[in-house]
């Protein structure tokens, strides 16, 4: 008899969660953004229908209502999230998965940093960031391509040897007055180990608040979480983040 043992990688999905997945793929195929309301497209003059028989157009409005379901479903999963995670729903931005979640944290801050240069009228040089040396390559790998082209620098903190977490003391240690971002995972995917994100997350924001004063950027918050979720508590609140990466097919 074979087991899976590699959640961490990925889960198979739940028979509840296929069917869901099957039935969205047939009932709610359409566009959720499409503009064409049901009822409107097929009226004429005064309200009259304009199609034979008082259908026209309306009447196939209402035939394909598959947008309007696309749009509820995304609407329900949008809230479900949300209550997940103590966030709000217009909070939650879906993307393809966790690599280009990361990616666009990173490049997310990289572009505030360098507008927040234009307001304030002077260069505070090239965009900085802090991370561990045990991250995924989704957050490794674009940092170190960033660094190649001279588009931002990269302090990667080692973790210790002892505890296999990256110390909030050597990440604060880390930062330059042009660090824009923060990211540290909250669990890593080989070791498990749990990182102290809100610890780290309250120290940046009286960190934030002595560099406010000093006119300083603020520096962003971000943690993968994507090896947490369905396995531990995680809440937006409680972590102090700015970010919040998780990823559907790790959790069961």
């Amino acid at each position: 008899r074979r087991v899976y043992l590699d959640h961490n990688a990925t889960t198979p999905p739940a028979p509840e969660v296929a069917q869901a997945v099957q039935d969205a793929l047939s009932q709610a195929w359409g566009n959720p953004s499409s503009t064409h309301p049901a009822g409107r497209a097929g009226m004429g003059p005064g309200g009259s229908r304009a199609g034979p028989q008082g259908r026209g157009a309306a009447g196939n409005a209402r035939s394909f209502p598959t947008g309007r379901k696309a749009k509820e479903l995304i609407g329900s999963a949008r809230e479900s999230l949300a209550r997940m995670v103590g966030a709000r729903p217009e909070d939650i931005v879906f993307t393809s998965g966790g690599t280009e979640a990361n990616n666009m944290v990173i490049h997310t801050a990289r572009r505030h940093f360098l507008e927040g240069q234009l307001v304030v009228g002077h260069g505070r040089g090239t965009p900085h960031i802090v991370t561990s040396n045990v991250e995924h390559d989704s957050i490794r790998l674009p940092l170190e391509q960033l660094g190649k082209e001279g588009l931002a620098e990269t302090t990667f903190v080692a973790v210790s040897l002892r505890s296999g977490r990256a110390e909030v003391d050597d990440v604060l240690a880390a930062i330059r007055p042009n660090t824009c971002l923060v990211s540290i995972m909250l669990a890593n995917n080989e070791t498990g180990v749990i990182m102290p994100i809100p610890e780290l997350s309250q120290r940046m924001q009286a960190l934030n608040q002595r560099r406010a004063a000093e006119g300083l950027p603020r520096i962003l918050v971000h943690t993968d979480a994507a090896q947490m979720i369905g396995k531990g508590r995680v809440d937006v609140q409680e972590l102090g983040v700015d970010y919040l990466t998780i990823v559907g097919h790790k959790v069961w």
